[in-house]
């Protein structure tokens, strides 16, 4: 299992899927759909459009890799990294201590 790949797809649907929740809240704002289902399915393609888009542009991820980006998007990134960290990955926090730490000492 390539962690760093995974954590890489959860990483760029976070940032993705806050772009993807304000086009939403405009199309919601601009349509008024009585329709629940309907909200799901525009919320589902244009997160998979954006997400998709946003990898292939500011990533080196493949475009079946830009896929799964488009879904994290949909589900919620961010809570799935959540759910992720404290079993998988280090924290945000940690990280980002351990590079500031790794350019003090060079």
């Amino acid at each position: 299992m390539n962690i760093e790949l995974l954590k890489q797809v959860l990483i760029v649907g976070i940032a993705s899927g806050i772009v993807s929740t304000g086009i939403v809240q405009k199309i919601k704002e601009g349509f008024k759909f009585k329709n629940s289902k309907i909200i799901v399915l525009v919320s589902f393609v244009t997160s998979m459009i954006v997400g998709t888009l946003f990898s292939l542009s500011f990533t080196e991820l493949s475009i079946l890799n830009s896929l799964w980006v488009g879904l994290v998007t949909f589900l919620g990134a961010d809570t799935i990294y959540k759910a992720f960290e404290d079993k998988i990955f280090k924290s945000f926090s940690n990280l980002d201590s351990t590079e500031t730490k790794e350019k003090i000492d060079k």
